[in-house]
């Protein structure tokens, strides 16, 4: 089939997912439309797609999930029969359900999911883990993995026909942190940790604090954060990076990738 316009959508708080959304979506087609959709007001902004274009739905993987926001990560955007490709990063430790979940999305958002695939990118918690991802060994499978959906397009993808991807419903429970980071004397209220929080969690009047209802633990804000500032301080970051980097940091993980068959 010829597609009219190729779409990369993501929720990107730290920018693992947007690098491969928008890497694939440049190997795919010269020019794209490009929907960040982790700034609360894009989000919430309504998108219809048609049949003839093809939209890249991109999230990241939080304890095996998709991230739990208000309104959900595509709830605003709209498919009509519009082909799909799902993909998610994750921190190298494991996928688990969150591929299925994002297939299950796209259907319910009225999209055709016809590949679905999983990268790894930086982990939340350690600058060691994942660190340099994606490289040109994840650039050079992006592009051979864009080759494939280009074929399938060509070729036809098979009525009703998705990728058989891992995991299970229902799906393993989502997992809130026990800690959430949050600004000590340091701070000198530029708010950028506000402008850069996808969950409205940090309020302008006090963003020395966050709003443990709210927080995904994405720390986009301590990212952000010029003087940092802002940390996770009970128990330390630097204690939970370590932790994860004794579990996770090797062996190092290759991205996966999923067709639709017949």
């Amino acid at each position: 089939m010829k597609i009219s316009r190729v779409t990369a959508a993501y929720f990107s708080p730290t920018g693992g997912t947007k690098a491969y959304a928008e890497g694939l979506a440049a190997a795919l087609v010269p020019s794209y439309a490009d929907v960040n959709l982790t700034a609360p007001l894009v989000r919430a902004k309504a998108r219809e797609f048609g049949p003839d274009e093809l939209v890249i739905l991109g999230a990241p993987v939080y304890a095996g999930r998709l991230p739990a926001v208000e309104g959900g990560l595509f709830g605003a955007l709209r498919g009509h029969d519009t082909p799909a490709v799902c993909l998610v990063s994750y921190g190298n430790r494991a996928y688990d359900d969150a591929l299925l979940e994002m297939l299950d999305l796209c259907a319910a958002q009225g999209f055709h999911c016809i590949a679905a695939s999983a990268w790894i990118a930086p982990h939340t918690f350690s600058g060691k883990i994942g660190a340099g991802r994606p490289d040109e060994a994840d650039r050079e499978k992006l592009r051979a993995f864009a080759g494939e959906v280009r074929a399938l397009l060509e070729t036809g993808v098979p009525d009703g026909a998705v990728p058989a991807v891992p995991g299970h419903r229902p799906y393993c429970p989502v997992k809130r942190m026990p800690f959430h980071p949050e600004a000590d004397r340091r701070c000198i209220r530029c708010r950028r940790c506000v402008a850069a929080c996808p969950v409205g969690a940090i309020s302008p009047a006090s963003p020395e604090k966050t709003d443990s209802t709210r927080c995904i633990d994405c720390l986009a804000c301590v990212h952000a954060c010029p003087v940092h500032a802002r940390s996770v301080y009970q128990p330390p970051l630097a204690d939970i990076g370590a932790g994860c980097e004794k579990a996770f940091l090797t062996p190092r993980r290759e991205p996966e990738w999923f067709l639709a068959r017949r």
